[in-house]
């Protein structure tokens, strides 16, 4: 896809930058548990490439000052909280502080229960040294450029847990926020004294939250007051049906793509996810699901479409080379079921006892 911008018919001027915040520290490229140091099993197919620090050393490469990497870090594991781009690099947290606007949201419960939650977001910096401000833009000598800034959101499709039942589009949006705190709302889990973080707010560390599908409303914030994303990619290449790292998995081959992330999440979660994993919990349908409450929550806040019947489907068959509207949406897989007796384990139970 980057070779697709910089190489494109009439040429390419901008620059392309590859971020994240994996939440692994201080140095999260060196992290065994992220996505950057780790050798890829199966979702890797370039010759020589076998992490996304050997893939992005080789976009590097390619592309020179035009393509850079930027890890976002938590304040909590070194990153600094800043006011704005004029404090260089770091996370801007909106409290109503400093200069900074008060975004919040309140899952409205009163006393124990009730929780706050602000928006967070990141000021970082090129190697061609242009100063990106998420939530404004481009910055330049002590001003915003106005300068086109585009933001395409890359998740993956996965079963994620019992409290959350799938990542993807939405999900991924905690890839951007700042969870200084940790997850758990009883042992810190709190930006500033007032308020949770993205994952401390709507769950109860590994466990539902006390009001149903606030990870939805939240990111409806994010989405409607910070930058929501101009474009999202969802791969479901390969799909883990009770795991993000390990099998049992199916191998769809497909890619989706949509401007609205709650469209694409439910057709994702439905069509692909829970076709062949068959557990209640990656239904969007299922009232009871996780999935459906904050994909519903989300939606429900002008930040998507939940409804399938008020959205357009096109499939493109890269076998066929044929473009087709809505027919057989469901993408069924052969299972791979890998040798981790706990992940296999942990399928059968989910998809038998608990759902």
């Amino acid at each position: 896809f980057i070779e697709l911008i910089m190489d494109r018919p009439g040429g390419f001027k901008g620059e392309v930058i590859v971020a994240e915040n994996c939440h692994r520290g201080r140095e999260p490229w060196k992290s065994r548990s992220s996505g950057w140091m780790p050798h890829f099993g199966w979702n890797s197919d370039i010759k020589g490439i076998k992490n996304m620090n050997e893939l992005c050393a080789e976009l590097k490469k390619k592309y020179g000052e035009r393509f850079s990497v930027c890890h976002w870090i938590d304040v909590d594991a070194g990153g600094m909280r800043v006011y704005g781009p004029q404090d260089g690099p770091g996370y801007v947290y909106c409290d109503g502080t400093g200069g900074v606007p008060l975004i919040s949201y309140s899952n409205g419960l009163k006393g124990d229960k009730r929780r706050e939650v602000i928006m967070t977001y990141p000021i970082f910096q090129s190697d061609k040294g242009t100063i990106i401000d998420f939530k404004n833009g481009v910055w330049n000598k002590g001003a915003y450029t106005g300068q086109p800034l585009r933001f395409i959101n890359f998740p993956a499709l996965n079963h994620h847990s019992t409290y959350c039942g799938a990542t993807s589009a939405i999900k991924n949006y905690l890839g951007i926020s700042d969870l200084s705190g940790g997850a758990d709302p009883n042992n810190g889990g709190r930006l500033t004294k007032g308020y949770y973080n993205f994952h401390s707010f709507p769950f109860d560390k590994w466990a539902p939250g006390p009001r149903p599908g606030m990870l939805g409303a939240e990111i409806a914030v994010f989405m409607n007051k910070v930058r929501k994303a101009d474009l999202n990619i969802t791969s479901a290449e390969w799909v883990g049906l009770a795991s993000r790292v390990w099998p049992p998995m199916v191998r769809t081959r497909a890619v989706l793509a949509s401007t609205d992330p709650v469209a694409l999440d439910y057709h994702a979660t439905k069509y692909l996810l829970y076709a062949n994993s068959g557990m209640s919990i990656h239904n969007p349908d299922d009232h009871t699901s996780p999935l459906h409450q904050y994909l519903k929550a989300c939606a429900d806040a002008g930040s998507g479409i939940f409804h399938e019947s008020c959205v357009a489907i096109k499939t493109f068959d890269f076998s066929t080379h044929s473009l087709s509207d809505n027919g057989d949406l469901a993408i069924k897989a052969d299972r791979h079921w890998g040798t981790d007796f706990r992940t296999i384990l942990k399928y059968f139970v989910l998809k038998y006892i608990k759902t």
